[in-house]
């Protein structure tokens, strides 16, 4: 049976604990990579804010490499039983016939988190981002902070085993302007707001379908 996304969560964060004691945790403070783009894997961020997840996954119990593990409804599930609240879906403005829905979270600091899920026209998970934006006294957020939220996310999207062998790249590049890598069809990346601005982290994960999508044309 296929772990659900709370038991990937738990697995998740007991690799990354073991990952930071070996040392292949960031710096405190940002590390600046190459020039970026934002979400949609490219700068300011294009997808709407909202939702959360409940869990109950849906599919063949073996997950394929290079997919995302869960269904939509249950990734903004799991999200919504840790206090997110979430928006309706609403068409994507970066993909045509795709739908997002986004769901957001004032943490116990004061930094507003946020998850977001793009569907297909089929209602397959298409893209998923995640962010963190820092309060008015972190003009730079230091990636520590992001960094376990960001690995439960991999985890909540991708499962257990494609979410912990992404861990030693998030550590790496959490907090670069720009970083992506590759794990399949899909392509993961992490950028910060804009190359000025780092006070905002982001964490996405899209598939080829979906860069590839045409955006929608104005009215």
């Amino acid at each position: 049976m296929r772990a659900t996304p709370s038991v990937v969560l738990a697995r998740a964060l007991a690799a990354l604990a073991l990952l930071v004691v070996v040392g292949c945790a960031p710096e405190a403070g940002p590390t600046f990579g190459p020039a970026s783009p934002g979400p949609t894997i490219a700068p300011t961020p294009t997808l709407a804010p909202a939702p959360s997840p409940s869990f109950a996954p849906t599919g063949s119990a073996a997950v394929l490499e290079g997919v995302f593990a869960f269904d939509a409804e249950s990734i903004l599930g799991y999200y919504e039983t840790l206090g997110y609240s979430c928006g309706p879906a609403q068409p994507s403005t970066q993909a045509v016939g795709h739908m997002v829905r986004a769901c957001t979270l004032i943490d116990a600091d004061g930094r507003q988190r946020l998850v977001s899920i793009v569907t297909d026209p089929a209602g397959d998970v298409a893209d998923a981002l995640t962010s963190i934006e820092g309060t008015a006294a972190e003009p730079i957020l230091d990636p520590v902070v992001a960094l376990e939220p960001f690995a439960a996310f991999l985890g909540a999207a991708l499962g257990e085993s494609q979410g912990e062998s992404l861990l030693p790249w998030l550590a790496s590049h959490l907090g670069d302007e720009f970083a992506t890598t590759t794990l399949g069809d899909l392509t993961i990346a992490t950028y910060t707001q804009s190359p000025q601005d780092h006070s905002t982290l982001y964490l996405e994960i899209a598939n080829r379908a979906f860069l590839e999508s045409p955006t929608p044309s104005g009215p």
